[in-house]
Order: structure tokens, then sequence, then C-alpha cells
């Protein structure tokens, strides 16, 4: 009988898994049929891996910070040949977001109700402004560190598959970008709360805290001993007005509006202003009187909008806040951050939760068509790709061949094996 329902529940998981895989590559089915390595992808890891081995970049930081997952899926997909490595690694990055939703969906997300659950898995399926990072490796630490977030907000792991789980992840996701300094406050919080002060807090040390220590300290000492050089020199030209006009914009519109499609809320400061007080003033008290769980999961967007705005990325001459306003510049920094906002916005609806049977279908009513209207994402850039991997298939071994990647202008640098 135990091995009949472990089979149900076995065949039920496989069959979530296989329905969030292709809701995600319906939304741009080249990611599988015609997939191509993006940016950083083909650059630095498909090239670095393959002419110099897999060994010789294990160790090697970039950017300041290490990125495991693109290591090891880049690793793992060459394995498979030069011609199958941009195709494993779409299905491994397509995977990693299918786990993250499961885990919401799975028992350890318990304390929270089904429907909200659900709901938040929904809207991730279809949030809007994602053609930076829909679907590759590059941009897969984002979501990595919700997934980590989201095992901070459980409790602990009470069986052996789930704690090599949590630990797995805490590994993978810890060595993958920096965002671990951003989680680390929401489990200190985690543990003051639990373990009721400072003194037991240390006294309760695990394995689950000494191996995000580790990956932590790890991070840390690689960001500090970063020169910086890759981070732009440009001024922030920061102004409180436009930073009202960014998080009115491209976190709160932006979760629901393709940015094209409200770019004149750009030019509405005095509205994005008011709606910036309020949305301060709503988390800010919610932080103050909510429990441990939603003090640790917001901290994590706030401090990722804070150092995404402290030391962006946008231009290397101009000033960097007005880019933001671009529409789809920048768009890896508000995934978390949108994500982020519609949990928050279930979060709210939850203290009102006799009235949620009336009040989420109305909001599925209203929100739903909106995401849909933007479930379809443009594919990559014909750059020439396909037609340079056929040709680095015939040309000689020891020959170095420039092979073309998206976004356009990007190339990587193969030596024939």
């Amino acid at each position: 009988m135990i091995r009949m329902i472990n089979t149900k529940g076995n065949i039920k998981w496989i069959l979530i898994f296989c329905g969030i895989f292709l809701a995600i590559m319906s939304r741009r089915p080249d990611i599988i049929l015609s997939a191509q390595p993006w940016a950083e992808d083909g650059k630095i890891w498909m090239e670095g891996i393959y002419n110099k081995g897999f060994w010789n970049t294990v160790l090697l930081p970039q950017n300041g910070y290490y990125q495991t997952i693109s290591i090891l899926t880049y690793g793992i997909g060459l394995f498979f040949g030069v011609e199958h490595a941009s195709f494993t690694a779409n299905v491994i990055a397509i995977s990693i977001r299918c786990f993250f939703l499961m885990f919401i969906l799975s028992s350890r997300f318990d304390f929270i109700k089904m429907r909200y659950r659900v709901a938040a898995a929904l809207y991730f399926l279809l949030m809007p402004n994602l053609v930076e990072g829909y679907v590759n490796i590059t941009n897969a630490h984002w979501y990595l560190s919700m997934y980590l977030m989201a095992i901070v907000m459980t409790d602990d792991a009470k069986t052996k598959a789930w704690k090599a789980h949590d630990y797995a992840l805490i590994i993978l996701s810890g060595l993958s970008g920096p965002f671990i300094a951003f989680i680390a406050p929401g489990l200190l919080i985690k543990r003051l709360y639990q373990r009721k002060g400072i003194l037991n807090t240390l006294k309760g040390i695990n394995t689950f805290d000494v191996l995000f220590t580790l990956c932590f300290l790890i991070q840390v000492v690689a960001i500090i001993h970063s020169s910086g050089a890759d981070r732009s020199s440009a001024p922030l030209g920061a102004t409180f007005p436009l930073l009202a006009d960014i998080i009115s914009f491209r976190v709160v519109g932006g979760s629901f509006f393709t940015n094209d499609l409200i770019s004149a809320l750009r030019e509405k400061t005095a509205i994005n202003i008011v709606i910036f007080l309020i949305l301060s003033s709503l988390i800010i008290y919610n932080f103050i009187r909510s429990d441990w769980r939603f003090k640790a999961a917001c901290l994590l967007p706030i401090l990722m909008i804070g150092f995404a705005l402290a030391k962006p990325m946008m231009s290397p001459t101009e000033p960097q806040w007005p880019v933001f306003l671009m529409g789809g510049a920048g768009e890896r920094y508000f995934f978390v951050t949108n994500f982020s906002l519609f949990c928050f916005i279930l979060f709210m609806l939850s203290k009102v939760d006799k009235y949620s049977k009336l009040i989420l279908p109305i909001l599925a009513v209203i929100v739903l068509p909106i995401l849909i209207s933007s479930f379809k994402i443009k594919p990559l850039d014909e750059v020439g790709y396909m037609k340079d991997i056929e040709k680095f298939k015939t040309i000689p071994a020891g020959q170095e061949m420039e092979i073309q990647i998206n976004p356009p202008g990007w190339a990587m640098n193969l030596i024939k094996k």
C-alpha cells in the first residue's frame, strides 16, 4: 500500500514537472527547438570550458563572484558535444524554474494555503518583461536566490531526502551569485526568532547554518578581492524623484504590464512618488507587525534592488539611473522584485482570508488577461549561430573560429579539438 501511494505521488510530481516545463517552453519554443547560448553563456563559459577545460575554469570567479551553476551546466552540456551544449544548458535552466515552483507547491510550504501558492506559481509562469533572462543559465542565479530564500522560509528539513535537497541548494545557489549575502539577514532573523536570542542561536548551529555560512564567506571574500574593473564607473545620476520613477515604472507597473505599454508612467513623477510612498509604508508597517517569515522574505528584494541601484551595470559612460527608464534595459534586476511584489499582494490578501474565495477570482479576472497578452516572447535574433556551429564541425583540429551568439554583437572563439 505504501509503495502504491508513493508511486502515485511520484507520478503526480512528474506530471507537474512536465506541465511547468511545457508552460515555460511554450512562451519561447526556440529555447529548446533552436537553442543558442546567451552572452556570457557562450563567451565566458562555453568558450572557457571548451578551450581550457572544466577544471581550469571551475575555481575562477567571474564579475567578482563565483558562478558555479554556469560552470557546471556548460561542463555537462559540452560533454554531449558543442552542438548540443546550449540545448542541455537550456533544459537545466528550465528545470531549475520547475523545481522552484514544485518546492513552493510541496508540503514544505504548508504554512501558506494552497490557493495562494498556486496563484504565485501561475504568476511566475506568466510574468512579463523577461526577455533578457528567458531562459538561460547566465541569469539562473537570480532564480536560485528565490529558491534558496524559499528554503529559508520553511521549517528545517526533517527527512534525509529533504536535508540533501536543502544542502545541495545552499551550495548551488550560494556559490552561483552574490545573493547569498542578501539572504543571510533573513536566515539570521529566522534563527533569532526560532532559538530565542543570540546565545541560543550560536548554540543551535546546525549543518544548514554551517554550509550557508561557508558559501556566504566564500562569495564575500571573492567580492572583496575583486578589483571592480568589470563594474561601470559611470555616475549614478541618483535623485529621489528618479528613484520613485524607477520603482513605480519597473517594479509596480512592470510586474503586470510590459514596459512599452506603460511607458507614459515614466513621466508621471508626482504619481510615482505617491505610489513609492504608499508601497514603502505598507512594507514597513508589515515588516514591524508580521512574523519572521515576512521579515526574512522581504529583505531579499529590498537588498537586491538596493544593491542594483547602488552598483548597476547600465551604462559605461552616461548616468546610469536614467537608463532604468528605458523599457527593457536591465530586466534581470527586476526578476526577483516583481515576483516578490506579487507575493506581497497575495500576503495582503491573506489578511482578509475569509473573503479570499471572492477576491482571488476577481484578481484573476483582472490580472490574467493582462499577463496572457504578453505571454509570447520574441525568439532570439538570427545571428548565424547554427550555421557557424555546422561550419565549426568541419574545420581541422587546432583551428580557431569565431562563432556569433546572442545578443547581436557577441561572439565566442572556439579552438577545434
